[in-house]
């Protein structure tokens, strides 16, 4: 007992032999750059199962893990401790009273988050252990309304067996990243129908077939995702939004999961974001140069807003990143909030939006008036409170960035007085926005024939964006406060010279990058 108590539990599983020296170095690794403990890395990664874990947990640390919790849960149990708060920490509360709280948790060395609790609540917190299933199916029996049926809690049990008894899943599963990672792919969608399951990725912005995965393993799969990113296993019947990270080639890639329940079972979506991939630069968005050169004069300037939009996967958040670095050679102080983080950069402070705790981007950007930046990133403006403070911080000599959904340049200015911003603020703060597409480009290797290993027969390789960009002239100030139209406005920025995305991409068309059809496609979707 002394040498469990004495050693660490990676050492203890290598020489139990549970574990190998390669495995634990992975994990170390992937903890490291997470924050994650260690025993969940390594289930994560199916190199041990839970039991197994808490067995080993047991002796190291000389306390009980109970795999059930007894008793039913109670709303005054989550008045004192906040279901969503219990959650995200794995806390199951089992008794309240005026002077102590009773919780279960299942890291005993956590001595932070209980001091937490006890901060948090006024109250004396009693701690017992147990494992992260049992707490599980604790809150899930107070999230359902109801103790779990029997199929919801062999579906429970079933999480502590699953590494071991599907390790084809878990194999199917770690490939299917792979593939994805290495083709480029932005998206992994599974998809289950009557009698037929369907893997698809999407590449260059199209959805690619890759594969039919047995119907029978499908449900071990979405399990596996499921357990992966930290979701509740025997929910099927809700959508579920998760994230986990992988490791590949050596490469961090963070993995934002979507669960959704249909008729036929459940469909997830894995959205890829490798967060070591570069920046760009502005040269690298293949802008024309008097477009360029407008946006640079733009962007230099102390205050007032510039806006990038277009529909969701358009390269928005690359152009911002773009103009961001472009912004810190000048020594200025840039503060970003996005969802999620996309891309990591020195230099830049960055916040992560958490709205479960009540850090969104409205309350962020109050936030971050207090710290004295010169430039602020919010990764979208989605309502009037957003909106207000954004103007607010435009007004009072900071650069604000931005994204919004509309479909064109001028439309984003109509879009802000739709939410209830007055035209005098919007023609006061907005100094240019940005209208972006991406599309495909010919494969340089057959130039379209489509009989290529190198675009998979589709005659595209890789895609280009293009752009309109709306500045906001005198003549576009008046408009404004006049309330003109978003077509009125667009043809006074037509006759003082802007392109528009068809103007552009048909550019990209006649000097030989893409196709009129390929333009045509993607400018009908976005008008």
């Amino acid at each position: 007992m002394a040498d469990f108590l004495n050693k660490s539990l990676g050492t203890l599983l290598v020489e139990n032999q549970i574990i190998n020296e390669e495995n634990l170095g992975e994990a170390l690794q992937i903890q490291i750059e997470t924050g994650k403990r260690l025993g969940k890395v390594l289930v994560e990664k199916g190199f041990l199962d839970e039991i197994t874990l808490y067995s080993f947990l047991e002796k190291q640390l000389s306390v009980i893990f109970k795999t059930k919790i007894e008793g039913k849960p109670e709303a005054a149990f989550f008045e004192a401790l906040p279901y969503d708060y219990c959650r995200s920490k794995m806390i199951a509360p089992v008794e309240v009273n005026s002077r102590s709280i009773h919780v279960y948790i299942s890291e005993p060395t956590n001595t932070i988050m209980v001091n937490e609790m006890a901060f948090m609540t006024g109250k004396a917190i009693k701690v017992d252990y147990a494992t992260e299933t049992a707490i599980l199916e604790y809150l899930n029996a107070y999230s359902s309304g109801a103790v779990l049926n029997s199929c919801a809690e062999k579906a429970l049990e079933n999480k502590l067996s699953l590494v071991e008894e599907n390790s084809p899943v878990v194999k199917l599963v770690e490939r299917t990243i792979k593939a994805a990672v290495e083709k480029g792919a932005s998206d992994i969608h599974f998809e289950i129908y009557k009698k037929s399951t369907v893997l698809r990725y999407r590449v260059d912005g199209r959805l690619i077939k890759a594969g039919e995965p047995d119907i029978k393993l499908y449900p071990a799969i979405i399990s596996r995702i499921k357990i992966l990113s930290d979701l509740d296993i025997s929910e099927k019947r809700l959508p579920q939004d998760g994230k986990t990270v992988y490791h590949v080639d050596k490469r961090q890639i963070d993995i934002r999961v979507s669960i959704i329940p249909t008729i036929y079972g459940e469909n997830a979506v894995l959205r890829i974001l490798d967060k070591e991939k570069s920046v760009r630069t502005l040269g690298d968005l293949g802008l024309p140069p008097e477009i360029l050169e407008g946006l640079q004069k733009e962007i230099r300037k102390p205050n007032g807003m510039v806006l990038v939009t277009g529909p969701t996967g358009s390269g928005k958040t690359t152009t911002l990143y773009a103009i961001l670095q472009y912004i810190k050679q000048f020594e200025n102080k840039i503060l970003t909030i996005e969802d999620p983080v996309e891309y990591q950069v020195d230099g830049i402070s960055q916040v992560q939006v958490h709205p479960e705790i009540g850090l969104n981007f409205a309350s962020g950007l109050r936030a971050f008036l207090r710290h004295d930046p010169d430039v602020i990133m919010l990764g979208e403006i989605r309502d009037k409170e957003t909106a207000d403070i954004s103007i607010r911080a435009a007004l009072t000599g900071h650069l604000v960035l931005s994204t919004l959904h509309t479909n064109s340049a001028a439309s984003t200015i109509t879009r802000f007085v739709d939410m209830g911003i007055p035209p005098y603020l919007i023609s006061a703060t907005v100094n240019l926005v940005i209208a972006e597409r991406l599309v495909r480009k010919i494969c340089p290797h057959c130039r379209g024939e489509k009989v290529c290993k190198f675009c998979a027969d589709t005659g595209y390789k890789g895609r280009i964006a293009f752009f309109e960009t709306l500045k906001v002239t005198k003549s576009i100030k008046d408009a404004v406060l006049k309330g003109f139209s978003a077509d009125k406005i667009e043809e006074i920025a037509r006759q003082e010279g802007m392109l528009t995305l068809r103007d552009s991409g048909l550019r990209l068309v006649k000097d030989g990058i893409t196709s009129k059809e390929e333009v045509e496609k993607i400018i009908a979707l976005g008008e």
